[in-house]
């Protein structure tokens, strides 16, 4: 059992037991004599109180208003046997107060427990987020771990190191105002979102329970309560698909032909002229060109475990995309050192980020008039070609675009003097 203290009294707020007195106070000042009357004997807030007064009616007034007061809240003192000091108690009866009759102070320090209190098991958020990828490596691809990993370090640093049930919403808001574009302006609000869900994520994550990794580590998301901003919000930020003019595209597919042997010519004609994602598909297209470019049929074939959507799509292979294809038939689409490689070309080429893939589309439509064969072909919503991709360019720069071929005399692109045929629906194989 626990100590105990003895019976007292307690000390509440109110009159003195001698009562509230006036005393008279004369003073000189500049060699005259001046009075004012102070008024004492209560207390507030468990301190003794004094209030001066100029006149003795006012002195007079606050007295007796003050010892109505006390009088009618009397009612509710008298003696109790208490473990709690005087300040705690205090402290309880503020809280009592502020609670009203809706809830208890016992209800209110359950729910406190419940969801504030520091869990019993505490962690740094450095080893935190290494536990939470390290639960990923079997359910997400090496791309979006990374992704992960980036966002959830650079909150870590931010934070400073604390513990992951220390992180506290406004530290998440803090952050995610600070980030910035690579042109130093503010993040827009699509990476906001991005941003806002991979916190998010982690800290659902870190609220579950779980016996293996000694969770919750924390009993409150930081981050719930963190607004993303509307589609319709991101969409008034988002600018026109980049896209590359015929002519540009002729000049870089010209340069890739005479620079390193030709290693990634083979690489960007399949990311230009069939549209496929470079970042993700193309590269894992690479380990498997054998099985799924078929130049027989005329079809490239992305299979699910390598779509982005996680929908398998057919790509026709164009009359210009075949003859680059032919030509680098002893090439593979990934050579080594690709990432420095690839690199400096994009850079040399000032290409946007998904530049290829979007004029790919775009010129798609132009030539061929068809939005749901573009997106067959490319692997997106009729919605999204219609919203983003009609009237970027004029039928004729789709035939000029589809028309740039290899002349493997001169080591350089040209424009084919045969019109490129209008590709129809996806073939069945």
């Amino acid at each position: 059992m626990s100590e105990s203290k003895t019976i007292e009294k307690i000390p509440l707020d109110g009159i003195s037991e001698k009562g509230m007195t006036i005393k008279e106070n004369t003073y000189k000042k500049n060699g005259k004599t001046y009075s004012n009357w102070i008024v004492q004997g209560w207390r507030e807030n468990g301190k003794w109180q004094r209030r001066q007064f100029k006149e003795e009616a006012a002195a007079k007034l606050f007295k007796n208003d003050t010892e109505r007061r006390f009088m009618s809240a009397g009612a509710n003192q008298r003696l109790l046997s208490t473990s709690l000091d005087e300040m705690q108690l205090r402290h309880a009866e503020a809280a009592v107060a502020q609670l009203g009759s809706t809830y208890t102070l016992r209800d209110a320090v359950r729910f406190f427990l419940e969801n504030h209190r520091a869990p019993d098991f505490t962690i740094p958020l450095l080893d935190g987020i290494n536990k939470y990828l390290g639960e990923l490596e079997s359910t997400l691809r090496a791309n979006s771990i990374r992704s992960r990993r980036s966002v959830l370090m650079q909150l870590e640093e931010f934070t400073g190191g604390v513990a992951v049930h220390e992180v506290t919403t406004e530290q998440i808001k803090a952050f995610l105002n600070g980030l910035r574009a690579k042109d130093g302006t503010k993040a827009k609000r699509k990476t906001w979102n991005n941003y806002r869900n991979d916190v998010n994520h982690f800290f659902s994550w870190a609220c579950e329970e779980d016996l293996n990794t000694n969770r919750p580590w924390s009993f409150t998301n930081p981050c719930a309560k963190i607004p993303i901003f509307t589609a319709k919000q991101v969409a008034e930020q988002r600018a026109k698909p980049s896209t590359t003019s015929a002519a540009r595209v002729k000049r870089s597919m010209s340069s890739l032909m005479n620079w390193r042997e030709g290693s990634l010519m083979k690489f960007f004609a399949l990311a230009y002229f069939a549209g496929i994602r470079p970042d993700g598909e193309l590269q894992k297209l690479a380990t498997r060109e054998k099985e799924l470019i078929n130049l027989k049929t005329r079809t490239i074939h992305i299979p699910a475990d390598i779509s982005k959507t996680k929908e398998e799509r057919n790509i026709d292979i164009s009359e210009n995309l075949m003859q680059w294809l032919k030509l680098c038939k002893d090439k593979p689409i990934v050579p080594t050192n690709f990432d420095r490689l690839c690199k400096r070309a994009r850079r040399s080429m000032k290409l946007d980020r998904d530049e290829t893939r979007h004029s790919f589309i775009s010129y798609h439509v132009a030539l061929n008039r068809s939005v749901g064969d573009a997106a067959l072909q490319a692997g997106n919503s009729e919605s999204i070609i219609k919203k983003h991709y009609l009237r970027l360019h004029t039928r004729e720069e789709g035939e000029a675009f589809f028309s740039i071929v290899p002349d493997a005399e001169r080591k350089r692109a040209v424009f084919s003097d045969q019109k490129p045929q209008k590709q129809g629906a996806l073939k069945v194989i």
